[in-house]
């Protein structure tokens, strides 16, 4: 009788671990996530509700160092270890599941993570925080669950598809190593080129800001998919706010990311950045603003990347929307909306002339650091390159394990921050045009190119940008004269901007650069400089802001 019920609870054990995987034996952190995850699929029902059929979990731990400065003086240094949980937990089926609903919009659409989580490698207090996130991830799940269905009803909704695609257990076990900076040096360093600022009178506030993380993620669903991998982030950011002579706010920046500790920027070479952004705020300072114009743009370095970031990049991610019901906050009774261009598979999306792939297994571009890089997403699924767009026309989007119209497939793009339930995201995206010399020229033939256009269409001057923050915001720039001359302007917005301005790039740079985009998970795109046939720029209707009424107390004693 002892030997029988021995052998049942070995049956009822081996049918609640996660099929297939076979984890490190010596890791104690996989060893808590996979009984945790075993007894929670095998038990977890509250008042008959209903079991989970699905969950997963997530383990961060490393060290995170930031520090900031601001003209020439430390303002804030943090150093710590670091270890997170994060619970991923379905009711229902595949077919139709808690996921992609948000109650409402002040609640969004956010995991249940854990931040309180026990740093050392203890067995027990492992499992208690999993089974606390667990538990918190499964009542909210049983709500979102019966609400949703209530919501589908409610409008009345015919078209739906698979909240959780197949998907083979597939896993990847790499060594962890946690990575430190010179804590001390890097305050130096910080500190020297927040000083830089002192020698320019036009920047009235600015920050000098790195941050660093690095450690290991480790990833476990029901369904066997296992993953751990080297996790790590750095950045250095530099930013500078002035203002024009009609107290319009100013503000020039540059940022870099790194992963590994040798790859963290030079400090000669973020000294000259930092010289080149108070430069060009002092000369902003003086710029006067523009009332309208139509014509060539010439958008170069990180202009270039936000108007692929804006128009592109965003536009083929978060193909499944996330409903949310309708208050006096949201007009709209989506929450999360899918990309634009989500709807346009195969149909022209950029110029003929270019390509647009992601690559998440791409680590370096040129020597230089590439921050979307990846081998399992945050799904578990093996990351994959795809092609975005070939010669001109849509090919692909960013897809999780979410179905949509097009695709029932991850293509290994489920990617989000921590807070956040995996979404169709990039990694590292390349602008790659097709061989072509009257359109991929050297930058200094495409400047010629540029003010060419400019004399067919008669114009005084034309307008290069050489750093925004969206395509729908207030930025500086320059005017550009037939002659070479330059001046700065500020003030002005982009109107009328759709994805047409994709479809009107007229020649690329052959140079191309670096820069980091905007989303929740890290990413990168690596852009050549470009020049768009014709767009309307009008003064913005935002109004100046009012100037500091004394002058800054470095430059004005």
């Amino acid at each position: 009788m002892k030997n029988n019920l021995i052998a049942a609870f070995a049956v009822l054990a081996a049918l609640a671990a996660p099929a297939g995987a076979a984890l490190p034996a010596d890791d104690k952190v996989f060893a808590a996530m996979h009984d945790e995850l075993g007894r929670s699929m095998d038990r977890l029902n509250m008042d008959n509700l209903g079991k989970p059929y699905f969950l997963a979990y997530h383990v961060e731990d490393g060290h995170y160092f930031a520090v900031s400065a601001a003209f020439g003086a430390l303002e804030g240094v943090s150093s710590a270890d670091y270890r997170r949980v994060k619970a991923d937990l379905r009711v229902g089926s595949a077919r139709l599941d808690n996921s992609h609903y948000a109650p409402d919009v002040w609640a969004g659409y956010r995991a249940e993570p854990d931040w309180s989580v026990a740093l050392e490698d203890n067995y027990d207090s492992l499992r208690f925080s999993l089974w606390s996130a667990t538990d918190k991830a499964y009542k909210k799940a049983l709500e979102n669950y019966s609400k949703k269905k209530a919501f589908i009803e409610s409008k009345n909704m015919a078209e739906l598809y698979d909240d959780l695609t197949p998907q083979a257990p597939a896993e990847l076990f790499r060594p962890v190593a946690t990575e430190r900076l010179d804590e001390h040096t890097w305050q130096e360093n910080i500190r020297r080129v927040s000083a830089v600022f002192l020698k320019y009178p036009g920047v009235k506030y600015s920050s000098v800001r790195l941050s660093f993380s690095s450690g290991g993620s480790r990833f476990l669903n029901s369904a066997g998919a296992a993953a751990r991998q080297p996790a790590c982030d750095g950045s250095v950011s530099i930013d500078a706010i002035g203002y024009a002579p009609d107290g319009f706010r100013l503000k020039a920046s540059h940022s870099e990311s790194f992963c590994l500790v040798k790859d963290a920027p030079p400090l000669d070479k973020l000294l000259d950045k930092a010289e080149e952004l108070g430069g060009d705020l002092d000369r902003m300072s003086k710029s006067e603003p523009v009332k309208a114009y139509i014509g060539p743009v010439l958008f170069e370095g990180p202009a270039a990347a936000r108007f692929f970031d804006n128009l592109l990049v965003r536009n083929v991610g978060n193909p499944r929307e996330v409903w949310t019901e309708k208050s006096r906050w949201n007009a709209d009774t989506v929450y999360r909306r899918a990309g634009e261009l989500v709807e346009r598979l195969g149909m022209r999306a950029t110029s003929a002339f270019l390509n647009v792939v992601d690559d998440p297994l791409a680590r370096y571009h040129e020597g230089r650091p590439l921050a979307g890089f990846y081998e399992a997403d945050d799904e578990g699924v093996p990351a994959r390159k795809i092609s975005l767009v070939t010669k001109g026309k849509l090919a692909e989007y960013y897809m999780s394990r979410a179905a949509t119209r097009d695709f029932k497939a991850s293509n290994g793009h489920g990617r989000g921050s921590f807070m956040d339930y995996p979404a169709g995201a990039p990694s590292n995206v390349f602008i790659v045009p097709e061989e072509n010399p009257a359109r991929v020229l050297p930058l200094s033939e495409l400047k010629k190119k540029f003010l060419e256009l400019c004399r067919e269409q008669e114009l005084e001057y034309c307008i290069r940008v050489k750093g925004i923050d969206g395509m729908y915001s207030p930025f500086s720039a320059w005017k550009v004269y037939l002659d070479g001359r330059e001046e700065p302007v500020h003030g002005i917005e982009f109107t009328g901007v759709n994805l047409r301005a994709l479809r009107d790039i007229t020649a690329v740079s052959r140079e191309t650069t670096v820069h980091d985009l905007a989303w929740g998970a890290s990413a990168s795109i690596v852009t050549p400089s470009i020049l768009v046939q014709e767009m309307e720029i009008k003064k913005t209707e935002d109004k100046a802001e009012k100037k500091p009424y004394l002058p800054h107390p470095y430059f004005g004693k």
